[in-house]
């Protein structure tokens, strides 16, 4: 294994973790499994050279990947068809990409070496730095290069959630849902910035909408510290959920669907916001708030208010003896 600069450690090594094949590890991409192997599959087979070097009796494969323009091209445009950007990759893109591909390569391989260095014996022979080096790449950096993470992210990096109009379905998708969350926590300083950069990191498979209910559960425990328990126990629970009941019962009583009835209303808020910042208040009873919806302008409009109303004036004439 030759060794230019006489550092003990050979100079090329194998970049997939000793399988010899250049491709990345199916799963490891962050990308979709199916969209993982294509683009695997046209590393494999459609145009990536590989550099590789005899081994001076080690049993370490050596391979490199080496990017063409059109290898290139085609597994931006794969990552980008996944991630739902539209727009055409120009030629400056194109050879950018395989700059940065190349250094990154470059980072991880070095990695390796280092850390190999530090594991070396002075004077080991070729056999024993084979096995470290192995060691390495197979236990500490299993997978130091992954093609389809690399492409992916380098495409998301083109992606702006600031500009809804560039935005595709899939990404539209996850924003809207995030959105809602937030929404359903009825929360305060979480910025619309915030929720752009969190709807990017789901689409990227960086984290989950389950995640994110974490987080804003975190929050919500101090807006609303008579639910913190609750939320600690739930990890799906969201500030809507503890206050559902008490909205179907306000959309029942005024007729109405539970969509027109949001957690910034009165009697929900009364419920939600009992505690106060200590948590020490306490909490109106469901016939309290019963009452006081059938007091409220709106209940005069509905079928039940006037049946109540023409049964209270029925019962008010027979107790003057009046024969209705």
């Amino acid at each position: 294994m030759a060794d230019r600069d006489k550092d003990g450690i050979p100079d090329i090594i194998d970049i997939d973790g000793g399988s010899g094949t250049g491709n990345a590890a199916a799963g490891t991409t962050g990308l979709p499994s199916d969209v993982a192997s294509i683009i695997n599959s046209i590393m494999a087979q459609n145009g990536s050279g590989k550099t590789r070097s005899p081994q001076s009796g080690t049993n370490t494969s050596t391979t490199k990947t080496k990017l063409t323009y059109n290898t290139a091209l085609q597994i931006m445009k794969l990552a980008a068809e996944d991630a739902g950007y539209a727009a055409k990759f120009t030629d400056a893109e194109v050879n950018q990409f395989i700059k940065e591909f190349n250094a990154e390569q470059d980072r991880q391989i070095q990695k390796v070496i280092t850390s190999s260095a530090d594991k070396l014996i002075p004077g080991a022979n070729d056999k024993a730095v084979d096995k470290t080096i192995s060691s390495t790449a197979t236990t500490e950096y299993p997978s130091f290069f992954d093609i389809g993470r690399f492409t992916s992210d380098w495409v998301w990096g083109k992606v702006n959630f600031g500009d809804e109009k560039t935005l595709g379905s899939k990404s539209l998708g996850i924003l809207a849902q995030v959105r809602g969350l937030v929404s359903k926590f009825h929360i305060f300083g979480v910025a619309d910035n915030e929720i752009r950069d969190v709807a990017k990191q789901i689409a990227m498979g960086r984290t989950t909408l389950a995640n994110y209910t974490v987080e804003l559960q975190k929050v919500a425990a101090k807006e609303y510290p008579q639910f913190a328990d609750r939320f600690a126990k739930d990890p799906t629970l969201t500030t809507y959920g503890i206050a559902e009941p008490i909205i179907k019962m306000l959309a029942k009583t005024w007729d109405v669907s539970e969509e027109e009835i949001g957690l910034d209303n009165p009697l929900v808020m009364s419920y939600t916001n009992y505690a106060g910042p200590d948590g020490k208040g306490v909490a109106p009873s469901r016939y309290e708030l019963l009452l006081k919806a059938k007091k409220d302008s709106k209940y005069q409009l509905t079928q039940q208010a006037n049946e109540d109303a023409r049964d209270a004036a029925t019962g008010l004439a027979r107790a003057f003896g009046f024969g209705v």
